[in-house]
């Protein structure tokens, strides 16, 4: 994805976010954390993915996606 979109991706150590957001949301509630940011900051990251390709490559992929989007939408069925 990071190829694609051209910008580096990062992942948490922690990917069940929705426990992360409630915890978060929780901490910030109770005054652990006094804005987002700190919390944020407390996140431990595990990965980080980066750009690998060319622009010209990148380019030539999402045109290639864009063009099986189309032809998947001639597939569509209409009532």
């Amino acid at each position: 994805q990071a190829g694609l979109l051209g910008v580096p991706v990062r992942r948490p150590a922690l990917v069940e976010t929705t426990a992360l957001g409630a915890a978060g949301l929780a901490g910030l509630a109770t005054g652990l954390w006094s804005d987002a940011e700190h919390f944020l900051a407390s996140q431990e990251e595990a990965t980080r993915f980066t750009l690998s390709m060319s622009d010209n490559e990148r380019a030539t992929l999402l045109a290639g996606w864009a063009q099986a989007v189309q032809a998947v939408k001639g597939l569509a069925v209409h009532d």
